[in-house]
């Protein structure tokens, strides 16, 4: 609250400071200002270098395929498994366009082991793709200490 400086009626007499009603937004718009400096400054930091363990999942319920899907593996070592048969090079390709030939509309499911380098699981997608596989999820383990949804 502030109050006027000037005479009500510009007499001298009988002179009585009035109270000004109006809002001093002043303040407000200091911490507003403040206020976007920071978010400006501390929003770019929030999205890099997030650390993300991708093996596990919590809180996902599990999904139950009404067809039976392609499952590949790939072990630490990088060997490849379709089902529990390990595979590589053009018996992998033949295989996996077998099983295109059979259901072309069939679901890949990748299952990669957490120390797998993310560049092998995506040239792992990158085949399969290129075999013509339209559909791809992936398995991770559940964390049992999260709770359920």
């Amino acid at each position: 609250m502030s109050f006027s400086l000037h005479e009500p009626d510009g007499g001298e007499a009988n002179w009585a400071p009035k109270a000004v009603s109006d809002i001093n937004v002043t303040p407000f718009v200091d911490v507003m200002l403040v206020l976007l400096i920071v978010f400006m400054v501390t929003a770019p930091m929030l999205a890099a270098g997030v650390k993300v363990n991708l093996p596990k999942a919590s809180g996902v319920a599990a999904m139950s395929p009404t067809k039976e899907p392609l499952v590949v593996s790939i072990k630490a070592d990088g060997s490849l498994y379709i089902g529990q048969e390990a595979r590589s090079g053009e018996a992998f390709d033949a295989d996996i366009r077998a099983r295109l030939a059979a259901d072309p509309k069939v679901m890949a499911h990748i299952r990669a082991d957490a120390s797998v380098p993310y560049e092998k699981v995506l040239d792992l997608m990158t085949t399969l793709s290129r075999d013509g596989v339209s559909q791809l999820a992936f398995i991770g383990k559940a964390d049992k200490a999260a709770p359920q949804p």
